[in-house]
């Protein structure tokens, strides 16, 4: 089956090869005749496990075939490794893991700044599941199945990264999943994996340059009574 996949590849950042060609320039990817891109009946497999991946909303993707090269779906494949995906729009290049690069102090931190929309809740769980401490925090709580909680804010161009720390708290026993998403101008630019009561702390690195407003959400799995903190986070310019 072959279809114009050329929504799909930029919205699924899916850039990663599974074979030892490399990955292609970006003046390669713009002369790719999208018409003749394959897809259907790859299947992946993680450490034997097959993994059936889905974008943001949860719909079905593909791995692609094109020129004898097999293209992967990164967030999906990142996040049955247990790896944050980030999207580094200026430099076109897509992170799993963490991102290079450090800066030491913000400039506003988030919990000074006021969403608009909805508030996000300060909380007093400033300790992770591994005893690290932090000196604030917002939270998600989910009670129930694909419950979701975001919080939007206005950046007007001033920031070049945000920073962070996710964690779940310590004394959390519930058997859920929950997961951060940080969208900027509608575009995605982090996915966090998905964390439950045994994840340890992940650090978020993610460059927010020329982006006008920022949403933050949580999103629940299929399980309840889960709690995800992010910690000690902030703008920097």
């Amino acid at each position: 089956m072959k279809r114009n996949w050329m929504h799909f590849i930029a919205g699924m950042l899916c850039m990663a090869l599974i074979c030892a060609l490399g990955i292609p320039t970006l003046a390669a990817m713009n002369k790719v005749d999208w018409k003749n891109v394959e897809t259907g009946g790859i299947r992946i497999v993680v450490d034997g496990q097959e993994l059936h991946p889905t974008d943001g909303n949860g719909k079905p993707v593909s791995p692609v075939i094109y020129d004898g090269t097999t293209y992967l779906p990164v967030r999906a494949v990142a996040s049955a490794l247990g790896k944050a995906v980030s999207w580094d729009g200026p430099t076109w290049t897509v992170y799993l893991g963490n991102m290079q690069g450090k800066l030491e102090y913000p400039t506003v931190m988030l919990k000074d700044m006021t969403s608009i929309e909805f508030q996000p809740i300060t909380t007093t769980y400033l300790t992770d599941n591994y005893g690290n401490r932090y000196n604030s925090a917002i939270y998600n709580y989910s009670t129930y199945s694909d419950s979701r909680t975001y919080f939007r804010y206005l950046l007007n161009m001033k920031y070049s990264r945000f920073k962070g720390t996710l964690y779940i708290p310590e004394g959390v026993t519930g058997d859920g999943s929950v997961q951060l998403t940080i969208e900027a101008d509608g575009r995605v630019l982090y996915t966090s994996p998905d964390m439950s009561k045994t994840s340890t702390p992940v650090p978020i690195d993610v460059n927010v340059t020329g982006y006008n407003d920022i949403e933050i959400y949580f999103s629940a799995g299929t399980y309840r009574n889960i709690m995800l903190c992010l910690a000690d986070a902030g703008f920097y310019q």
